[in-house]
């Protein structure tokens, strides 16, 4: 692949479990850079220093250079300490940009992995669900989501100015779903975040093309976690409730590092088109 000289930033939000981990996990297994400066972003800051030491061990046995910062106890769900949480998160960006300057370590990649987010209640069809409901979901997972998108942006184009790094590449990501564009029972909240986040990446892909911005909405399937087993607890809709049920009670989940290997995969062979939705089940 030619790139094991490369040095790439990445944030990942929800970094201290579950999928978030498992992202850190691939991207040091298998993206094949030689240098990775990580960023990690979540609610339990033991929880992050847990994950931190195993990607440390992880990296030392593969031969990666990796610094780390961890930004914890951040509720994203907190609209009024939003500014102060994306303030942490962009200083220590810049903090490991500069120590990247420092060591004549420059950073070719930088990326940031929109992890974070909630279900919703489950139990609630749509006539069920209030304004209130709706604007707590949707500041934790649009709003809060936008406000991340912006900043790192901002920052990042400042930090790489295309005519000074014009082999420097960004990258959004953003942790999407099937329910994005297609609906189901139950979901409805769900699926208006996840629909909502697809396009706004859809518009950055179009405004940055020639910034060297690029951006993903990635579908990672049901995954065998955490999350799912609050699906199986609480879905209001019998039908899909079997159907998942059954996936659990067969192994037929999708493993969360088997996930995360295909995201890793997509971003490094660099094929996917800007603004796209690729889903774990495409070929």
């Amino acid at each position: 692949m030619g790139l094991r000289h490369h040095h790439h930033l990445l944030i990942i939000t929800g970094a201290n479990r579950g999928f978030g981990k498992s992202i850190a996990r691939s991207y040091i297994a298998h993206s094949n850079v030689a240098a990775i400066s990580f960023v990690l972003v979540g609610r339990n800051h033991d929880a992050l220093q847990g994950a931190l030491d195993e990607l440390t061990a992880q990296a030392t046995d593969s031969g990666v250079a990796l610094k780390s910062i961890i930004v914890g106890n951040v509720d994203l769900a907190k609209t009024d300490a939003l500014d102060g949480n994306l303030g942490r998160i962009s200083e220590a960006a810049a903090k490991l940009r500069s120590e990247a300057i420092q060591s004549d370590n420059a950073i070719q990649q930088s990326i940031l992995i929109n992890n974070a987010g909630s279900l919703g209640n489950l139990a609630k069809t749509a006539k069920e669900i209030t304004w209130q409901d709706t604007r707590n979901y949707l500041d934790f997972n649009v709003v809060s989501f936008v406000g991340l998108c912006s900043s790192f942006l901002k920052d990042t184009l400042a930090a790489f100015p295309k005519e000074l790094h014009p082999e420097h590449k960004t990258t959004i990501v953003n942790i999407s779903s099937l329910l994005a564009v297609q609906a189901f029972s139950n979901w409805s909240l769900y699926a208006v975040g996840k629909a909502a986040r697809n396009r706004f990446l859809g518009v950055i892909a179009l405004e940055e093309k020639a910034n060297n911005v690029k951006t993903l909405s990635y579908a990672p399937g049901p995954l065998d976690n955490e999350m799912q087993a609050d699906v199986r607890r609480t879905l209001g809709d019998d039908e899909q409730l079997q159907i998942y049920d059954n996936m659990h009670k067969q192994g037929n989940l999708v493993n969360m590092d088997d996930s995360s290997k295909k995201l890793v995969l997509l971003l490094t062979k660099d094929e996917y088109e800007s603004g796209s939705h690729i889903d774990f089940y495409d070929p």
